[in-house]
């Protein structure tokens, strides 16, 4: 098969894709990189999901060093790729920025560099109308099951450029699932508590460091319910919680100054 590679100019960087005869790939380790991800981290994501996997192929490039390996994916599993990645858990702005940039348009302008800017409906060749349908009912499953807010903007976007192309209306996204609460509502009740016990002078800070705060959720239900606080510090809680930047830093094992030894905790910037 006639293997051809080729950059496609994107904003101020360039895309690297190989075209397979009629099948664009589009090499994966660059773009990973330009958005500050960890490459491992996102080739085991791709491996993982049962449908992207189905679109990579490993092939070599030329390189100032010879001829190299690059992993890439097909087009439309790329797309599929981008969608998976969730820009609110990036505390970077401008790589949350660059992230959603290539969401909301990397794959139109592939397609566009490949197949040409979009053609009127009845102009459209058969082949390139099917694959943008097929894109279409993708995406819109993908946006059924999934709750978070950004991501589900981002996918109805593409849903509806897509749409336009092919002279189609496209649904609206509250006929496609609905949101989760926004992180700031979710959590506010919780935050509300913290400033309770702190007013009560309930020591719960397992931080030794000034400016964090460290938390146990088995030692704070309790004081919870001691005072009358009644919220379920749950696993969705904790999922929230960790939206919630730029207050959340990690989950893990901090040296209690007030047990002594090694505890579990929530760790948050502490603003007060």
């Amino acid at each position: 098969m006639a293997t051809r590679v080729e950059l496609v100019p994107f904003d101020t960087q360039q895309i690297a894709t190989v075209q397979r005869d009629a099948d664009i790939f589009v090499v994966m380790k660059p773009i990973v990189a330009a958005l500050g991800l960890d490459w491992n981290g996102q080739y085991q994501r791709i491996n993982r999901h049962p449908a992207i996997r189905q679109g990579m192929f490993v092939t070599h490039i030329p390189s100032a060093g010879g001829e190299q390996e690059a992993v890439t994916l097909q087009l439309e599993q790329f797309h599929g790729w981008l969608v998976t990645l969730h820009p609110d858990r990036v505390r970077d702005p401008l790589k949350r920025e660059l992230i959603v940039s290539y969401q909301r348009r990397a794959f139109r302008v592939l397609f566009d560099h490949f197949h040409g800017a979009a053609q009127l409906p009845t102009a459209m060749p058969i082949q390139s109308r099917i694959a943008i349908q097929n894109q279409v009912l993708r995406l819109t499953a993908k946006l059924q099951h999934t709750r978070n807010r950004t991501e589900r903007r981002v996918i109805h976007t593409m849903i509806g450029d897509l749409c336009r192309d092919i002279g189609m209306a496209p649904p609206a996204m509250n006929e496609l699932g609905f949101d989760a609460p926004h992180p700031s509502d979710a959590v506010a009740p919780f935050w509300a508590g913290i400033a309770e016990l702190k007013r009560r002078g309930v020591v719960f800070n397992h931080s030794r460091t000034g400016g964090l705060l460290a938390i146990n959720r088995t030692a704070l239900a309790e004081e919870f319910k001691r005072a009358g606080i009644a919220l379920k510090l749950d696993n969705q809680l904790g999922r929230a919680l960790r939206a919630s930047d730029p207050r959340y830093i990690a989950a893990k094992t901090v040296n209690s100054r007030l047990t002594g030894g090694g505890i579990h905790c929530w760790v948050f910037t502490d603003t007060d």
